[in-house]
C-alpha cells in the first residue's frame, strides 16, 4: 500500500470518528431533561385583596328639584285661612304663619328624597316617607333631610295671599293722586256746612274714617285730620285698630298722628286741617268771628281806624 493511500484513508477514518463523536455528545446534550427553574411571580402589598369594610357607603348628593313656582299674581288663601302657629297645604306649596302676620311660603318637596310633604300638625312640616320634619320657617326640625325646605315668595294684598313678590310700579308713577278735600257737608240739621262729625263721636286714642277723610284723637281735645289716601301706592285705608290706621292693600300702618308704624309705606299721611267748632270737627281752619263797628263808623266823618271804625 502506497504512503498516497494510507494518508488519504487515514483522513477519512479521521473524519468520521470526529463526526461520530459530535454526533454522541449532541445525543447526550438532547437526552438530558432540562431544568427551568421558574420562581413564584413576587408579591407587593398592592395586590393582597383588601377585606370588604364594614361601613356604610356615603349617602348620594341630594339633587332633588322643588318643582315650579305658581305664576307671581296667583291668590293662594285668605290670610283668614292660615292659622297662627301652623299653616296650609296649596298644590304644591306650603303657606305658614309663624307668629301673626308673618307668612312664609315654601315647595311641598322634601329635599331628602323627594316626597311631599303631607300634614303640618305640632308645629312642623311632616313627610310621610322618612320622617323628616320641618319648622314653620321651612328649618329642619328632625332629619334624614338636610336642607330646609325651598322658599317661595309671596306677598299679602289685602286679604289675599298672593305668588310672587308685590310689583312696585315705576317711579314715575309712584306719585300718589290725592284725592280733592271732602267737599263741605251737612251731616245734620244745625251742624255747620263743613262739619265732619261731632267731637264726641271721635274716641280718644283711635279715630274714623270719614269718606276721603281720617279724622283722629290721638289725646284727648287733639284732633288731627289726614287724607284717606296710602302714601304707598294709593289705595285708600280702611280700617283704625289697635292704635294705628291701617291699609289693606300690602300692610302699611300709621300712627295716629299720621306717621308711619309700619311700611312699606315710607312717607306720612297727606294732613288736611281741622277744627274744633262748638260741639262739631269741621274741614279748615277755625272760623274768623266777624269785626263788630260801631254804628258811627258808617258816618263818612270817621276814618278808618279811628273812633273805633
Amino acid at each position: 500500500m502506497s504512503a498516497e493511500h494510507f494518508n488519504r484513508r487515514t483522513i477519512v477514518i479521521g473524519a468520521g470518528a470526529a463526526a461520530v463523536v459530535a454526533a454522541c455528545s449532541t445525543s447526550e446534550r438532547s437526552s438530558t431533561p432540562t431544568t427551568t427553574s421558574t420562581a413564584p411571580p413576587a408579591t407587593t402589598s398592592n395586590s393582597v385583596a383588601a377585606a370588604p369594610s364594614t361601613e356604610p357607603p356615603p349617602p348620594p348628593t341630594e339633587q332633588v328639584q322643588a318643582g315650579p313656582e305658581p305664576a307671581p299674581g296667583t291668590a293662594l288663601t285668605r290670610t283668614s285661612d292660615v292659622p297662627i302657629g301652623s299653616g296650609v297645604l296649596l298644590g304644591d306649596t306650603v303657606v305658614t304663619q309663624p307668629s301673626p302676620g308673618n307668612y312664609q311660603a315654601f315647595s311641598v318637596i322634601c329635599p331628602h328624597a323627594g316626597c311631599a310633604v303631607n300634614t303640618i300638625s305640632g308645629g312642623t312640616i311632616n313627610c310621610p316617607c322618612h320622617g323628616s320634619r320641618f319648622n314653620l320657617d321651612g328649618s329642619v326640625a328632625t332629619g334624614p333631610a338636610t336642607r330646609p325646605l325651598a322658599a317661595r315668595t309671596i306677598s299679602v294684598q289685602g286679604e289675599w295671599i298672593v305668588a310672587g313678590a308685590f310689583a312696585p310700579l315705576p317711579a314715575a308713577q309712584q306719585q300718589v293722586q290725592e284725592q280733592p278735600a271732602p267737599a263741605q257737608q251737612v251731616i245734620e240739621p244745625g251742624a255747620p256746612e263743613n262739619a265732619l262729625a261731632r267731637a264726641s263721636d271721635v274716641p280718644v286714642g283711635s279715630g274714623l274714617i270719614l269718606g276721603d277723610t281720617v279724622l283722629t284723637q290721638p289725646n284727648p281735645g287733639n284732633y288731627q285730620g289726614f287724607s284717606v289716601i296710602c302714601t304707598h301706592q294709593g289705595c285708600a285705608l280702611n280700617e283704625i285698630a289697635g292704635g294705628t290706621i291701617n291699609c289693606p292693600c300690602h300692610g302699611s300702618k300709621f300712627n295716629l298722628d299720621g306717621s308711619v308704624a309700619t311700611g312699606p309705606a315710607n312717607e306720612p299721611l297727606s294732613r288736611r286741617e281741622v277744627s274744633v267748632q262748638g260741639d262739631w270737627i269741621v274741614a279748615g281752619a277755625p272760623a274768623t268771628p266777624p269785626v263788630i263797628k260801631p254804628l258811627w263808623c258808617e258816618i263818612p266823618f270817621f276814618a278808618p281806624g279811628s273812633a273805633g271804625c
